[in-house]
């Protein structure tokens, strides 16, 4: 049998990227104002990948650039919250008429993409923008945001 160093182990790498990239929590403020609701969904500590395509904001241009995040992805019945690298991406009511231009889709059984257009909301910015987090629930995250009716109404 032979004995092993413990330094520098996967453990200590993610420790290491935890601190580089951020611990992918929702800040508490974020965190505060989903617990007086009815929260189907929160996972935080998520890692991923922002994909920029033709973005353009103030001071900033990339025709592509992908960056590896943490994440937290939240949802409320009235509300969804996407969180990625220091930054909320996606913060909307789910009736709101920009919720329509978020595609969500499970890539795969343990990867889920947000993608949505920089300009619908800051008309400061433009092109695209993808989110994409690992998560074990990427099949029911897609599944709450793609059926008809809001989360949690009970509508088909």
């Amino acid at each position: 049998m032979v004995d092993r160093d413990t330094r520098g182990t996967i453990g200590d790498v993610d420790r290491l990227l935890r601190f580089v990239l951020g611990p992918g929590r929702l800040p508490e403020w974020i965190r505060a104002s989903l617990a007086a609701k009815d929260t189907l969904l929160v996972e935080e500590g998520l890692t991923g990948t922002v994909t920029y395509r033709g973005f353009r904001a103030p001071g900033r241009y990339s025709s592509w650039r992908k960056e590896t995040v943490t994440g937290a992805i939240a949802i409320a019945p009235d509300r969804l919250v996407v969180w990625a690298g220091h930054f909320r991406h996606i913060d909307v009511p789910l009736t709101h008429p920009v919720r329509g231009t978020v595609e969500v889709r499970a890539e795969r059984p343990d990867r889920v993409c947000f993608a949505y257009d920089a300009g619908a909301t800051n008309p400061e910015r433009a092109g695209r923008v993808e989110v994409r987090l690992r998560t074990a629930q990427a099949e029911r995250i897609a599944h709450l945001l793609t059926r008809p009716g809001p989360p949690g109404s009970g509508r088909p």
